[in-house]
């Protein structure tokens, strides 16, 4: 399990020079002050509590243990993940070298419980003995630990940390199980089994498939949309994302509201599918009832900055000034004030001119 960072040397301070005894006073200080002296404050990480923490995450591995574990090795499991997470928050507590934040901590700590949590499962469904699993565990835990350590230390973005710490653990995990093996501890059949599991993977797959299955009446190409729709509320308030789910249908609703809820959304949609999907959505929404001057100037804009100068001057050459600088106005940036409803006319005529043009 990591190591508990051994306090380092205070250096001594020298005593201030005093010609009048000071010195004398100083190597017989009374009792209380000596004992005080020696008494250093334990050090914490503020809004890090890591006995809370290590319970929070053992109870959480206990709901999601998979169902073919016995209630002895769901023990071992719930005990195993508490034990480690606990001394792996000690440690980062007591470790100066690093002075962790309160993110830092409990993200490390919680490396260390999602990796004891998989690793101890491929012990079990491996055939590891109980008195075999905690030494192995222990050097996952430890290579946790340290990478953890040595990522946050160099800014590594997260994404890029828990591939290194993948990588590392399956190493470490397979070269502990080999080395049962050239003790004679398991046989061959044995360390290949257990090397081969990975409970990852396999909550991975069910994760992906229990995704596939929401919505089973509606396409491929509604559910893309949902799904790219619900990355842009779930940044609003709850009240007005509820607001939002509660205007779609009830098969709708319920993809829409899962999707909401879902960890991790903007990871596992490409971004290109996203904006391609809003896009089209887009395309198909009214318009509204209420048009504001500045979503008009944002229109006109866009028409602009999209079409030849010239092309736009033809077509409002023998309109009234008034209309001219409008229609202009993005260039001179010059504001001219004109009715709305007289300036979404001038839009859908310019539009219409301009699409006739193309054609």
């Amino acid at each position: 399990m990591p190591p508990q960072p051994t306090q380092k040397a205070q250096p001594q301070k020298q005593a201030p020079q005093n010609p009048q005894g000071a010195n004398k006073a100083q190597a017989n200080p009374p009792q209380g002050q000596a004992a005080a002296a020696q008494q250093k404050p334990q050090r914490v990480i503020q809004g890090f509590d890591q006995r809370a923490f290590a319970k929070n995450l053992a109870l959480e591995a206990s709901q999601v243990i998979p169902a073919n574990i016995s209630e002895a090795d769901k023990k071992f499991v719930v005990e195993i993940i508490h034990k480690f997470c606990l001394l792996c928050g000690d440690a980062l507590v007591k470790d100066e070298k690093y002075n962790l934040n309160a993110q830092q901590a409990s993200m490390i700590t919680q490396f260390i419980g999602e990796w004891t949590f998989h690793k101890s499962i491929d012990l079990i469904n491996g055939g590891i003995a109980p008195e075999l699993r905690e030494g192995v565990l222990q050097k996952v835990a430890f290579t946790v630990f340290e990478i953890a350590k040595q990522a946050i230390s160099k800014n590594l973005p997260q994404e890029q940390t828990i591939q290194v710490i993948e990588i590392q653990v399956k190493n470490c995990f397979k070269q502990a199980i080999e080395d049962l093996k050239a003790k004679g501890r398991i046989d061959e059949k044995l360390a290949e089994n257990t090397i081969s599991q990975s409970s990852i993977d396999a909550m991975s797959q069910q994760q992906f498939e229990e995704e596939q299955g929401l919505g089973d009446d509606l396409s491929d190409a509604k559910i893309l949309k949902l799904a790219s729709l619900a990355l842009l509320i779930k940044k609003l308030p709850k009240e007005k994302a509820e607001a939002i789910i509660a205007k779609f249908n009830q098969s709708e609703a319920q993809v829409l509201s899962q999707y909401v809820k879902m960890p991790n959304l903007e990871q596992k949609i490409d971004k290109g599918i996203t904006i391609r999907c809003l896009n089209e959505i887009k395309e198909v929404l009214p318009e509204p009832k209420v048009i504001s001057p500045d979503r008009i100037y944002a229109k006109l804009f866009k028409i602009v900055k999209t079409n030849d100068k010239n092309k736009i001057s033809n077509i409002i050459d023998n309109e009234r000034p008034l209309i001219k600088q409008f229609v202009l106005s993005p260039y001179t940036k010059d504001e001219v004030k004109i009715p709305t409803r007289v300036s979404n006319t001038i839009l859908k005529y310019l539009e219409e001119k301009l699409s006739h043009h193309d054609n």
